[in-house]
């Protein structure tokens, strides 16, 4: 017994109206072109379109054969290494690129694997949707892949990529993430088209229009609202707004105020996380610098708050009068912000002045190592950054070593104000290691208070085990945990157990947060990137006369790597959207004449109009011949046959029936044909004659059909016909 041939394309077998397959070959050639167009040149991504196009056309012949799923798809990957082996052929067979050349051959080999590789592809993965619905899976994860490939390198906040979208744009003076929210509305449209499933025109264009008008929505909802903010981690230092709060937090004291001006700060703890989420390398802000400054440690430390106070479980915003007076939690908006107190300008500090662009939506205004005094600015780019404002800071220039003459504390501080910063866990284990580590320093430095920091922070740093992943979390004082224990942990770990040892042998000190960045990173630039995974929390020591001084610490041991340096054009391109500046020249240019405007407006207008025309020739020629060359249905030959007649002219009169129609055709053009035709059409339009059989039977008269036309019809008339791309519009 011979294999039933499976069903035409459609539900319950019936065939799938025009528009449908019409809407699924422009998918097919639009996602091919989509996934080609990083990855090979023009001519590769026209052949991947092209052959799309072919594939999905040909899976309707495919799904009807008497070919099972499993030989579908094991042909397919033999067509698959059949490409590889044509590539191979032209490419790598010396005798075609000595016939083409080098960058013909190549050209030659990238048409190829990409038309055959689009057409191979798109007929196995349309007939399996054809013959299960269900598959149609896998042609929305294609779509949706492919736009999500083109996309993928905008991830992160990297805003210039991709380089084929981004730098015309970029190269005008334009953000281009308006560009990318275009071919996201675009992938989400083309997956709306691949799964419109209605078999009525009507409806279809209902639904259609119902998606557009979403995502229209969407657009301009985003240009109303702005650009989302680069992701944060969620994480444990409490600068950005999305971070958890203290009251989310549990535990401690401190104000944990919202920044409203009272002195309390918005984040009043830090966090130990087990687990603590790895930076992404999206931007949070971009730093302008004015000013030209090398910081001594070789790191730039953009301060955004401190903890000092210890509230019997670990350090803490400060609530007490008089303490960590230098931490600002104010954004400057309609006036300057001068900060209560900062370290003298002299021998060891210099003034630096940046401009600092936010991307993300900080909780508190950060400024480098010591600011002074908060500006506010111009946001020249308000769909881009959040705010902009300008730092005055005081900064080090010192080596550590020029300090160590110098005691630790402020002359100033009264009894109480010293106690704040020297005070430590009752657990005396912080002391003993502390003595321990002082005790091996030589006679004449021991007593040095900054001699003393730099030891314990040398000692961290070569005992500690940086790494995101620790088990301290639980413990009652988290800190010990890690100090006494395996000594695995990340900057929170590290720069309470700095602030602990040093505070055990008389250095006052407190944490710092907010971003660490190697000066590397500026890669010879004025300006410098902080990115979400340049969120850092570093000790400092009081020193005197020289004020708050960052001693960080460096573990040796690192299991969790850093990421890669920031991407140079990337910092390029905020810094200049940062300034307001344009890449090309912003030189005002003078008034043109209205002759000249209007002229141009007319050029593109007409060339518009002509892009119009030429688009509705395109797309009438593209649907007449999908009819004429559509699905072997009793339905579709019928209209194959009506579309031939209208083509010379002959078509059904308004109100009459098609058996009225086959009769005038056969007595006053010797068409009969039509008679045969149209009786079987009918039949199996009712349901009365049905199968093989039938088809066999119409294709024949249709065949007979087209003999006759060519009988009785010029040839003048049947070419300007076949010319016409609009012939079947009216047939009926």
């Amino acid at each position: 017994m011979s294999a039933r041939p499976h069903a035409p394309e459609g539900p319950l077998g019936r065939p799938e109206p025009w528009f449908a397959t019409a809407l699924r070959v422009l998918v097919h050639a639009v996602t091919a072109g989509v996934v080609a167009f990083p990855l090979t040149v023009e001519s590769g991504v026209a052949a991947a379109m092209i052959g799309a196009a072919a594939g999905s056309l040909a899976a309707r012949f495919v799904a009807r054969s008497s070919l099972r799923l499993p030989a579908i798809v094991a042909i397919g990957g033999v067509a698959m290494f059949a490409v590889l082996a044509v590539r191979w052929l032209l490419v790598d067979w010396m005798f075609v690129p000595s016939l083409l050349g080098p960058a013909g051959a190549l050209a030659a080999g990238d048409a190829a694997v990409f038309g055959l590789g689009g057409l191979v592809v798109s007929t196995v993965l349309r007939a399996l949707s054809a013959r299960r619905p269900s598959f149609t899976i896998l042609e929305a994860a294609l779509v949706a892949g492919g736009f999500a490939t083109l996309l993928v390198a905008h991830r992160n906040g990297a805003i210039h990529r991709p380089y084929e979208l981004a730098d015309p744009l970029i190269a005008s003076g334009e953000d281009p993430a308006l560009a990318v929210l275009l071919v996201g509305a675009g992938g989400a449209l083309v997956v709306g088209l691949l799964l419109l499933s209605e078999r009525s025109l009507l409806r279809s264009a209902l639904h259609l229009g119902v998606v557009a008008l979403l995502l229209l929505l969407i657009l301009g909802t985003t240009a109303m609202t702005g650009l989302p903010t680069p992701p944060s981690t969620g994480g444990a230092l409490g600068l950005q707004d999305d971070d958890r709060s203290a009251s989310q937090r549990g535990g401690g004291g401190g104000g944990g105020g919202q920044g409203d001006g009272s002195g309390q700060r918005s984040s009043d703890q830090l966090d130990f996380m087990d687990d603590y989420p790895s930076g992404s390398p999206a931007p949070d802000a971009v730093v302008l610098f004015h000013d030209d400054y090398s910081p001594p440690g070789g790191y730039y430390y953009f301060r955004q708050n401190a903890f000092s106070q210890y509230n019997g479980h670990q350090l803490v915003a400060a609530t007490r009068a008089a303490t960590d007076v230098d931490v600002h939690n104010v954004f400057p908006t309609t006036r300057a912000r001068d900060v209560a107190w900062t370290p003298p300008v002299g021998q060891s500090r210099t003034t630096v002045e940046t401009t600092v662009a936010m991307l993300a939506d900080n909780s508190a205004p950060l400024g480098l190592e010591a600011p002074e005094r908060f500006v506010p600015a111009t946001n020249p780019n308000p769909q881009r950054f959040r705010r902009l404002y300008r730092v005055h800071s005081i900064t080090l220039t010192d080596e550590y070593f020029a300090l160590m003459d110098m005691p630790a504390g402020d002359p100033s501080w009264d009894d109480a104000t010293r106690q704040h910063y020297l005070q430590v866990p009752e657990d005396p284990r912080y002391a003993e290691l502390a003595q321990r580590i002082v005790a091996g320093l030589p006679e004449d430095l021991a007593p040095l208070d900054v001699v003393r920091a730099l030891a314990v922070t040398q000692y961290l740093s070569e005992h500690g085990t940086y790494s995101l992943r620790s088990r301290h979390a639980s413990a009652t004082d988290p800190t010990a945990s890690f100090l006494f224990g395996d000594l695995t942990g990340y900057c929170v770990h590290f720069s309470h157990a700095a602030v602990y040892l040093m505070r055990a042998v008389g250095v006052p000190a407190r944490v710092g947060t907010g971003y660490a960045v190697a000066e590397a990173d500026r890669q010879g630039s004025s300006a410098i990137l902080l990115r979400n995974s340049d969120q850092h929390a570093w000790p400092e020591v009081f020193v005197a006369g020289v004020g708050w001084v960052v001693f960080d610490v460096a573990p040796e041991t690192v299991l969790t790597p850093g990421g890669d340096p920031p991407d140079p054009s990337l910092l390029q391109l905020l810094a200049e959207m940062a300034r307001g500046s344009r890449p090309l020249d912003d030189a005002p240019q003078p008034p043109r004449p209205l002759s000249e405007l209007a002229r141009e407006s007319g050029f593109a207008l007409g060339f518009g109009a002509l892009g119009l025309v030429g688009l509705a020739l395109l797309l009438g020629y593209f649907l007449k011949f999908l009819r004429l060359l559509g699905a072997s249905a009793p339905g579709a030959i019928y209209r194959r046959a009506l579309d031939q007649l209208g083509m010379c002219g002959i078509r059904r009169a308004w109100g009459e029936s098609p058996e009225a129609f086959a009769r005038r055709l056969a007595r006053e053009h010797a068409i009969a044909s039509m008679r045969p035709l149209t009786n079987k059409h009918l039949g199996a339009a009712f349901g009365e004659h049905r199968g093989p059989d039938v088809l066999t039977a119409m294709l024949r008269d249709y065949a007979r059909l087209r003999v006759e036309l060519a009988r009785t019809v010029p040839t003048w008339r049947r070419a300007l016909g076949l010319l016409n791309p609009f012939s079947w519009i009216l047939t009926r």
